[in-house]
């Protein structure tokens, strides 16, 4: 008797789903990893393609000048399809629009990112306004300045609006507690297997190949979507779905929808810790990537770049197993507000050991030498896995504890407070960032981000402190909302229901 409970105990902390919600959780996992798959290709292939073209202040140059302005458009597009068609509606179009660029871009844009170049345009522009360099080279490089955005924009309304408010209309407040972080755990086998793909050899030398495996992902992500949804339709028992309070819908605009997040302090604190995530890893990657930058320079192989972000990607996926399996459902236990501090404190962590690094490693370059090392290689090594442990524990508990406060939320608060708070608040921190960077460097630092890692390092402190302070607050929002929540589901089920 007791070895059977020990061994359910183990199952519960290695597997916590049951047998029957295998039906509601296969389809999840499957769309879920195919789409971080997706995710993992665009964003290397987007760094890649940038890293390769351009200097690393030009990444920040776009994202403050590009990114957050079309992420506004997009987030008023999902609006205006959220309010003309249903759930399944919304998430179709999402995913035949980026199926239609990224086929668009794999036989057009990028096979002829060289012909399609403004260079004249932008070096007229940089002989007469040299400071802003960074900006000449985002226009000049169009092609792959309009890939970024949109690869950016996937893992946005892809990953972070689309799927995760299929997920949580259909997921009830106790399958989250013990879905959400194993959903991540599976999400992160599609980030290993797209290092994978980067480490094929045809890949290797033509970065833009990757795309073919994007677009076959996201045609199979269609095909598992439907027949999920059709089967939720026709055998709604089987998904255990909660029957929620009724609201009355009203429409807003993209302006309304932000005034209405503005009015709520329960999203508004959501708010700050998305905004505050994206502030801090865009500040830290900054950093690091201007050290890869720096690096490349040194050993003029452009090739390496996909050896060390298939490197990476393989290493969140194993990573963020790791510490699902070992650390997430014990941290979880511990409670909401536990669990949503772990990502901010290992930041902070990460962050003082890299810049430690960064201002004493160089000391130390005559003891590198003798194993044949160097300071800027193994500056470029300490910010790549730092990033990798943030973005792993990131995937395991920030994302999990996020979405599980949009539960309690009423259908409409849901859709567009989501929209709101993922759309514009997660590109809102990593913009601000960006402006952050180009006006320091460009002010003070000489267009050289390595000139400004003290102010840097600073920022991300204070910013840390401050999303502390915001997930305290949101820890006890978060209890009286869904007491609220229980209390509304009690009075729905004792509504008798009319002949």
């Amino acid at each position: 008797m007791q070895t059977q409970k020990k061994n359910s105990t183990i199952r519960q902390m290695m597997f916590p789903i049951h047998k029957s919600e295998l039906r509601k959780f296969l389809p999840m996992v499957c769309i879920f990893m195919l789409i971080s798959f997706c995710y993992a290709l665009t964003r290397s292939l987007k760094d890649m393609n940038m890293l390769k073209a351009t200097n690393t202040t030009t990444i920040y140059w776009l994202k403050a000048v590009a990114t957050t302005p079309s992420m506004i458009v997009f987030t008023i597009l999902y609006g205006k399809v959220s309010r003309s068609t249903g759930r399944d509606g919304r998430f179709n179009a999402v995913m035949i629009y980026f199926l239609t660029f990224f086929t668009f871009s794999l036989f057009f844009l990028l096979p002829h990112k060289q012909i399609l170049q403004l260079s004249n345009f932008s070096k007229m522009l940089e002989a007469k306004f040299p400071s802003f360099i960074g900006l000449w080279e985002a226009i000049c490089n169009w092609p792959i300045s309009l890939f970024y955005i949109h690869a950016e924009a996937w893992g946005t309304f892809a990953l972070s609006v689309s799927f995760w408010t299929f997920i949580n209309e259909i997921t009830t407040i106790k399958q989250a507690e013990r879905f959400y972080s194993f959903l991540g755990t599976f999400g992160t086998i599609g980030s290993i297997l797209a290092g994978f793909i980067l480490k094929l050899d045809n890949v290797r030398t033509n970065f833009d190949q990757s795309l073919k495996f994007v677009i076959i992902a996201i045609v199979l992500i269609l095909i598992i979507y439907n027949y999920f949804t059709a089967d939720i339709k026709a055998h709604p028992a089987y998904y255990q779905v909660e029957e929620k309070p009724k609201k009355v819908k009203v429409k807003m605009s993209f302006v309304d929808s932000m005034k209405f997040l503005a009015r709520s302090k329960y999203l508004m604190l959501l708010s700050i810790l998305v905004i505050s995530y994206g502030l801090v890893i865009a500040l830290f990657e900054a950093v690091e990537k201007a050290q890869f930058k720096k690096y490349l320079v040194m050993i003029g192989d452009d090739t390496i770049l996909a050896s060390i972000y298939s490197n990476r990607e393989i290493a969140v996926g194993v990573i963020s197993i790791l510490v699902n399996l070992f650390f997430a459902t014990p941290i979880l236990k511990r409670g909401w507000r536990f669990a949503a501090s772990v990502t901010p404190l290992i930041a902070l962590v990460m962050t003082v050991l890299f810049f430690t690094f960064l201002r004493f490693g160089t000391v130390l370059d005559d003891y590198f030498a003798s194993f044949h090392l160097n300071a800027l290689y193994l500056s470029v090594q300490i910010g790549l896995y730092n990033v990798v442990l943030i973005k792993s524990v990131k995937y395991v508990l920030f994302d999990p504890t996020k979405e599980a406060i949009y539960i309690p939320l009423d259908e409409e608060t849901k859709v567009r407070g989501k929209a709101a708070v993922d759309g514009v608040g997660a590109r809102l921190g990593k913009s601000l960032a960006s402006v952050l960077i180009t006006s320091m460097s460009t002010l003070f630092g000489g267009g050289d981000i390595a000139n400004i890692r003290t102010p840097i390092v600073l920022i991300i402190i204070m910013v840390i402190i401050v999303w502390l302070v915001a997930v305290r607050a949101l820890g006890k929002l978060k209890v009286a909302t869904e007491e609220k929540y229980e209390a509304e589901l009690v009075g729905v089920k004792k509504v008798p229901v009319s002949k």
